[in-house]
């Protein structure tokens, strides 16, 4: 199976991996705060409630066929949508509350009789649920995780009665192949998969339960100690910013990119 180790970037359904190891690697979040002092003396702040993520990276003396599918995704030439992005850093592709069992709500979706709630702590859980129901995990941009052909995807649960699945859908969001289901699972994306879709099935149980921590990862299998480990999302990104210094053969190049959203549901 193919570890993650590289940068895999590109548009959906057309993910690239790009071997030259960046010198630079900058994953710093601008949490936005803004720090306000009021003449008695008292300190207030205000930041942003879901602060973008950002990537600056730099490559020194890159190859060329390297160098040419960063140009192009800088200059668009595969269309203005946003990239996809899977860094070698990332070890948990949920977002960060969905990797604690954490709301918002509009983060899961559930199928079945059971009932699914986000408590005042932000705690989620599930009440009452029968036999193969289901949790859904949903991504904040796309139909689901985009994926790579040949890098295997990875799944695993804290919640003991509960079972990974994975789904496999193409670009017109057409189902492909699944897996599982399984406490800790692992997939290899078929030809013509672009999206993971990642769910919970889960056994019955009485009265109400946390839904738990869960890792999706791609690359590297998932260890039973590395369940808990916190979510850094598969924002959707675009560049902001691009240079390119040409030492022939080799190219030295800098690329920014930042998290795009769509508008609250």
């Amino acid at each position: 199976m193919t570890p993650l180790g590289s940068l895999w970037i590109g548009p959906l359904g057309r993910l690239h991996e790009v071997r030259d190891a960046a010198t630079e690697f900058d994953r710093s979040i601008g949490l936005g705060v803004e720090e306000f002092a009021a003449l008695s003396g008292g300190i207030t702040t205000t930041r942003l409630a879901a602060p973008p993520r950002r990537l600056a990276l730099s490559w020194s003396a890159m190859a060329p066929s390297e160098a040419q599918w960063i140009e192009a995704l800088a200059r668009n030439v595969f269309g203005p949508g946003p990239l996809a992005v899977i860094d070698p850093a990332s070890r948990n592709l949920l977002e960060g509350g969905q990797s604690q069992g954490y709301g918002p709500r509009s983060a899961y979706t559930m199928a079945g009789w059971g009932s699914l709630v986000e408590r005042a702590d932000r705690v989620m859980t599930i009440t009452n649920p029968r036999d193969s129901d289901q949790l859904h995990f949903e991504h904040s941009h796309w139909f689901g995780w985009p994926v790579a052909a040949g890098l295997p995807v990875h799944m695993a649960t804290g919640l003991p009665e509960a079972r990974c699945h994975l789904s496999f859908w193409a670009a017109d969001q057409s189902f492909v192949s699944e897996a599982g289901p399984a406490p800790n699972l692992t997939a290899v994306p078929p030809a013509g998969a672009v999206f993971v879709l990642p769910r919970l099935i889960l056994r019955a149980w009485s009265g109400a339960k946390a839904v738990g921590p869960a890792v999706l990862r791609m690359g590297d299998p998932v260890t039973a100690d590395e369940i808990g480990t916190l979510g850094d999302g598969c924002p959707a990104m675009t560049v902001t910013a691009y240079t390119d210094k040409a030492r022939p053969p080799h190219r030295d190049l800098t690329l920014n990119l930042v998290e795009v959203r769509r508008t609250p549901r």
